[in-house]
């Protein structure tokens, strides 16, 4: 009984291990093959991380330097607009 076992782990092992082995092989050929196409995309995601993170910085500063200079900016556009109102106007002839 213990020979029958011995001999199936025997072929299982003949059978089995070649099979093994291929498979990985086949996964580091295509690993390799695949490695440039997977380095562009690394580096592409990056650079639109990058492009996004930049953005959103600008915009934060600019919401930031703005957002306090807006009561100013109605206050001078409301002046503005009265000056303008209340202007004399030459008489046409």
């Amino acid at each position: 009984m213990f020979a029958l076992v011995l001999l199936g782990l025997l072929v299982g092992f003949l059978f089995v291990l070649p099979v093994l082995v291929v498979l990985a092989v086949l996964r580091l050929v295509l690993g390799l093959a695949l490695l440039p196409i997977k380095l562009v995309a690394a580096v592409a995601k990056l650079t639109v991380g990058l492009l996004v993170g930049l953005l959103a910085l600008a915009f934060a500063i600019v919401a930031v330097v703005l957002v306090p200079l807006l009561p100013i900016v109605v206050l001078v556009g409301g002046i503005w607009a009265l000056a303008r109102l209340f202007r004399r106007r030459p008489v046409p002839a």
